[in-house]
C-alpha cells in the first residue's frame, strides 16, 4: 500500500517534539460535548477468565449524531498508552470525535489503571492481548461493526491482536497512533538523556503500583533497589518479565514488538507516527511492512511528538485522521 502523504502542520509554538508531546498530555483542556452527554457515560466492569476484572467507560453516540430511528454506526474500542487510563486527554479527545459521528465508544482501562487495585498480581504489558480480546468480545455483543483504536502501548497491543489467528471477523478496521513498533530499539532511545523527564514520570507511577502489589502478594518480586531504577530495562527485568512469563527484559521486548507481525495483519489498519517522536528509533517506522501489506496505511508526519499532533481548535490532527479512517471503512461495507 502506498505510504500516505501527511498534511499535518502544527502551530509554530508546538513544532518542537517535546512541546507537542507535553502540551497534549498535560495542558490541553478536553470537555464533553455537553452535560447531557457526560451524564450518559457509564462505567462497566467486565470479569476476566482468570478471576480479575477490567473497568470500561461506555460512551453512547451523541444524541443528535444519528437520524431518528437510525442504528448506531459501530462500536469503537479505545486502548490507552503506558500508565494511562480511559479518561486521559487523548482518549477523551478521540472519544468525542467518534460519538459525534454516531459511534458507541468503549474506552477500557488496563489492569491497575482504573483507579482500583486488581485482584491478581498480573499487570499489563506491551504484548498483552487477552484483556483486549475480553473487551472486544463485549463489543461484539452489540451486533455492530467493531473498530479498534489505540495509542502507543495500546496501539502495539492492537497490532499484535490483529496478527493473531483468533482475530474476530467482526473487526472492520483499526487505527493506531505513535506505536514504537520496534520495542528493543525504542527502549534504548528511552534510556537516553532525551527521555529522562518521561522516564521519571513513568517510573514514579509504576513504583507506586509495585509497592501496592508487593504489600498484598507475598510472592511478588522484591522491591529492594527499585528506587534507583532509571530505565525500562531495570524495571522490566525485575517486574514485567517474570510476572508475565518472559525470560528477561530483552526477550519481552523482542517477543512483544509489533514490527515482526505487521505483515500478518489482514484488517485495514492505519498507523500514524511522527518523524520526531522522542520515543522512537529509526527502526520503529514500518516503511517496508506498509509497502508490502495492502491492508496497512502508514502516515509519518514531520512533526507531532509522541501522542501529540496538537492542532488549532478543539480537534487534534490524530483524532480527525483516525475518525475519518474508521468511518470510511464502516461506510464502504
Amino acid at each position: 500500500m502506498p505510504i500516505l502523504a501527511s498534511t499535518y502542520c502544527p502551530p509554530v509554538w508546538a513544532r518542537p517534539a517535546h512541546v507537542n508531546t507535553i502540551w497534549a498530555a498535560k495542558c490541553r483542556r478536553v470537555r464533553y460535548p455537553d452535560a447531557a452527554q457526560a451524564a450518559r457515560v457509564r462505567r462497566l466492569r467486565l470479569e476476566t477468565p482468570d478471576g480479575d476484572f477490567l473497568d470500561v467507560d461506555e460512551h453512547p453516540p451523541l444524541a443528535d449524531s444519528l437520524a431518528p430511528g437510525a442504528p448506531e454506526r459501530g462500536v469503537a474500542v479505545i486502548s490507552h498508552g503506558l500508565e494511562g487510563h480511559s479518561r486521559r486527554r487523548y482518549v477523551l479527545g478521540l472519544t468525542h470525535c467518534l460519538v459525534r459521528r454516531g459511534f458507541r465508544v468503549l474506552a477500557w482501562n488496563m489492569r491497575s489503571c482504573s483507579g482500583e487495585s486488581n485482584r491478581t498480581p498480573r499487570l499489563y504489558h506491551m504484548g498483552e492481548t487477552d484483556d483486549l480480546a475480553c473487551v472486544i468480545r463485549h463489543a461484539e455483543g452489540f451486533g455492530l461493526p467493531v473498530l479498534l483504536a489505540g495509542f502507543s502501548m495500546g496501539g502495539n497491543q492492537i497490532c499484535r491482536h490483529l496478527a493473531e489467528a483468533r482475530r474476530s471477523s467482526h473487526i472492520r478496521a483499526a487505527a493506531v497512533v505513535s506505536v514504537p513498533c520496534d520495542l528493543p530499539a525504542a527502549a534504548r532511545v528511552m534510556a537516553g538523556p532525551g527521555c529522562r523527564l518521561y522516564m521519571r514520570y513513568f517510573l514514579h507511577t509504576l513504583r507506586q503500583k509495585m509497592r501496592e502489589k508487593a504489600a498484598r502478594f507475598p510472592d511478588f518480586p522484591p522491591l529492594d533497589g527499585m528506587e534507583a531504577f532509571r530505565t525500562f530495562n531495570e524495571f522490566d527485568e525485575r517486574f514485567t518479565a517474570p510476572l508475565h512469563g518472559f525470560a528477561d527484559a530483552v526477550t519481552y521486548w523482542r517477543e512483544c514488538s509489533a514490527l515482526p507481525v505487521l505483515p500478518r495483519i489482514d484488517v485495514p489498519t492505519y498507523l500514524l507516527l511522527a518523524a520526531d517522536d522522542p520515543f522512537c528509533a529509526p527502526s520503529c517506522y514500518p516503511w517496508d511492512a506498509a509497502r508490502a501489506n495492502a491492508r496497512l496505511f502508514l502516515e509519518v508526519a514531520p512533526h507531532g511528538g509522541h501522542v501529540g499532533f496538537v492542532s488549532r481548535g478543539a480537534v487534534y490532527y490524530s483524532e480527525r485522521r483516525v475518525t475519518e479512517f474508521l468511518a470510511a471503512h464502516v461506510d464502504e461495507a
